[in-house]
């Protein structure tokens, strides 16, 4: 499996975990890293699970936060506070 097909069962398994969490009306402050991964490995397909291993599905992550902090980061006009009500 490709890095950016496992990307995508990525980005589809966390996006079904934070779903789930707020239909449940959960919120974890501040999840650890190990968390967040045993949420997004059991929400993969077992195939999935089969081709690639955790620390793949660790690294998937890394990158997509990455990106997604880099255009968060570009949407920012310079000098503009990023939280919507300024707070820093």
């Amino acid at each position: 499996m490709n890095r950016t097909e496992l990307r995508g069962w990525i980005e589809d398994a966390l996006a079904r975990h934070d779903r789930d969490a707020r239909e449940r009306d959960e919120s974890a402050a501040a999840p650890t890293v190990a968390e967040i991964v045993d949420a997004v490995w059991g929400r993969l397909p077992l195939q999935v699970r089969r081709e690639v291993s955790r620390a793949q599905v660790q690294a998937g992550l890394t990158v997509l936060t990455a990106q997604r902090g880099a255009a968060v980061s570009r949407d920012v006009p310079p000098g503009a506070h990023a939280l919507p009500d300024g707070s820093d």
